[in-house]
């Protein structure tokens, strides 16, 4: 679980600018790109990157589009070989 939540975090910082990161992480960009809609449709009278917003997108793991669910399964996979 905690690869899951760090991936919901990276998708709920979209909203933060840059992050404080000096360098584009690809894999928060597909994060960001995939799962923005489902973060507007179901979470966002949550502030993003918080603990509310996790538990959201925990909440609704089965209401999420495709395409976001198959970003942060790639995130977690991903993220999970560099680590």
């Amino acid at each position: 679980m905690p690869r899951l939540r760090t991936a919901l975090l990276a998708a709920g910082l979209f909203a933060l600018p840059g992050a404080g990161l000096a360098q584009t992480n690809p894999l928060r960009e597909v994060l960001k790109l995939n799962c923005t809609g489902d973060y507007l449709e179901h979470c966002s009278e949550h502030p993003p990157g918080g603990p509310a917003v996790e538990a959201c997108f925990r909440a609704n793991l089965k209401k999420l589009s495709p395409d976001c669910a198959s970003a942060i399964t790639r995130y977690k996979r991903e993220t999970k070989v560099r680590h």
